[in-house]
């Protein structure tokens, strides 16, 4: 192997890296913005939903040279962590950021069961494209970030867990790291696997 090929391998695989930390830095400073917003106004709303994006991107990046479907990959788990808020819209019955903003506590659907059930589905319907293991880092990262922002339901409906948000920041690089490594243990057959165990209880 040439030098020229290893420096440019080096390249390609050090580029999502450092596009990571520049994510995480912004999400930071999103995040002590959204500290300091007046609860339940518009800038909130937005600077939680740039939080939770940039969240997902900053712990996707690391794998996505490894996946087999990489320009999809990171748009995926950046969807997946905006779009499970969409269930704050459906119980509030309306887009009103306020309303959204004030139930109490995070929907149910917050939970590992709803992360793992969708990550397999997904998986299911794009085999072998590691789209699940993208779901499952998106909406992974979003339950983190909501449990150090005030709790999430993340094993049954009435019992919320919380934990400080320092606490949050290492166990997101924990998932962002082990993403690198799950594409080389063949996750999206796991998930298949799981997603056909959901089916057949079902039956």
């Amino acid at each position: 192997m040439s030098i020229s090929h290893r420096i440019r391998q080096y390249a390609v695989n050090a580029a999502p890296i450092f596009g990571s930390a520049g994510a995480a830095l912004l999400t930071y400073a999103w995040h002590r913005r959204w500290e300091t917003a007046e609860d339940g106004s518009r800038r909130r709303g937005w600077l939680d939903g740039f939080c939770h994006g940039g969240t997902a991107v900053a712990v996707a990046l690391p794998a996505a040279p490894y996946v087999r479907n990489p320009l999809a990959f990171v748009p995926v788990a950046l969807a997946s962590a905006i779009a499970i808020d969409l269930d704050h819209v459906v119980i509030a019955r309306t887009f009103e950021m306020k309303r959204c903003q004030s139930l109490g506590s995070r929907p149910s659907s917050h939970s590992i069961v709803a992360m793992l059930a969708a990550s397999a589905a997904i998986e299911r319907l794009y085999p072998e494209q590691h789209l699940g293991l993208a779901m499952l880092l998106g909406l992974g990262s979003h339950l983190l970030r909501d449990i150090g922002t005030g709790g999430a339901p993340l094993f049954l409906p009435r019992r919320i867990i919380e934990v400080p948000y320092q606490r949050v920041i290492p166990l997101l690089g924990v998932l962002a790291i082990s993403s690198r490594q799950a594409t080389r243990l063949h996750l999206g057959q796991q998930l298949s696997q799981l997603n056909l165990h959901f089916v057949s209880n079902d039956e």
